[in-house]
């Protein structure tokens, strides 16, 4: 009796095991940057589809690009900047995209695919996701309205900052070395000799205000003091902002880095029909405007943009004006040039 109970007994337990089995829930892997999708959207997406994502950030291109290539989980989807997604197909990464299962590719700009031509000539392996402009982010407690009043690159480096330890930069040579290099006249894509020499100098003396460089604890510093200075994302910016009214957001006047982010696939992806789904679900023009009003950051989405009141589309500081516009630069992908620009940044870094 004793053996038949046993039996009874590992029968239900298999059954158990493979019921449990059976319903599994499907995992999507996302990487991306910190405070960049609304998370109500992650939660509505998992039980539309009857999913489970596993949601991972970081917190500049060059430590994502580390972590893919040396990690043994392979993420579905990731948000690279533009000259990243050139670095992926370089090294043979990126899934070439079937828009055939995106039926809300329709609501991308074509002007802002025609802009990430420079970084994927065809759009084939890449969808725009947001994009956006750098500039300065400070504490109004702590700095002086005339201390930003020339609204310069040049606040980096004003003398009231003196031995206060109270400034940061972002963990990205391309948005460091960019800045000098835009202060200086230059595009941030110069790697000339003469071009790069003055973005040197520049940087020696911001330098010395500098605290460190980071992308993402800023965010917090600027609220609580420990930071009265950082270089900034606007979106990031504008978020901290609508909780704190002592902070502020500058668009130097010499103009400014501007970036795409965009959504890729890897090859590597697991569940690629899911990956299709999510970024399909992106693309649909009510929820690409409630996320664009989370990050607050403009959308490439066309039709979702269309949706938008004019308290977004009218925020300078969201939407710049065309004519700032002509003063930034688009980050392009540079090759091994860009070691040009590594090397500055390592040796500011370390000195």
């Amino acid at each position: 009796m004793r053996k038949i109970t046993l039996i009874i007994a590992l029968v239900l337990l298999i059954a158990i095991l493979i019921s449990g089995c059976g319903s599994r829930k499907p995992v999507l892997y996302i990487f991306n940057w910190s405070d960049y999708i609304d998370p109500v959207l992650i939660k509505e997406f998992e039980a539309e589809h009857d999913c489970k994502i596993k949601y991972s950030t970081f917190d500049s291109n060059e430590n994502m690009l580390t972590k893919i290539k040396s990690s043994t989980q392979s993420f579905d989807i990731i948000f690279p900047s533009g000259d990243h997604v050139s670095i992926l197909r370089e090294l043979d990464m990126l899934e070439e995209l079937d828009k055939t299962k995106l039926s809300n590719y329709g609501n991308l700009n074509p002007n802002i695919l025609e802009k990430a031509h420079s970084f994927d000539p065809e759009n084939k392996f890449s969808i725009p996701y947001a994009w956006g402009v750098t500039g300065l982010m400070y504490n109004k407690t702590f700095v002086p309205e005339e201390v930003v009043a020339s609204r310069s690159w040049n606040i980096l480096g004003d003398p009231f900052f003196d031995n206060k330890n109270k400034i940061t930069m972002l963990d990205d040579a391309r948005e460091v070395i960019g800045a000098a290099l835009v202060y200086s006249g230059y595009s941030v894509n110069d790697i000339s000799d003469e071009a790069l020499e003055a973005a040197r100098k520049v940087l020696k003396i911001w330098d010395m205000n500098i605290t460190q460089f980071d992308s993402d604890s800023y965010k917090n510093e600027l609220q609580d003091g420990t930071t009265w200075l950082a270089q900034a994302y606007n979106g990031d910016a504008l978020q901290q902002m609508a909780e704190n009214h002592d902070l502020d957001f500058i668009l130097p006047k010499e103009g400014a880095a501007m970036w795409m982010d965009n959504l890729v696939m890897l090859k590597s992806t697991q569940n690629k029909e899911l990956a299709y789904k999510f970024i399909n679900f992106l693309l649909d023009a009510s929820i690409a405007k409630r996320n664009s009003e989370y990050t607050m950051y403009p959308t490439p989405n066309l039709a979702a943009m269309k949706k938008m009141g004019s308290c977004f589309t009218e925020n300078e500081l969201i939407n710049p004006s065309d004519e700032y516009l002509d003063k930034c630069h688009m980050i392009d992908f540079l090759g091994d040039e860009a070691r040009k620009i590594d090397n500055i940044y390592e040796y500011i870094k370390m000195n």
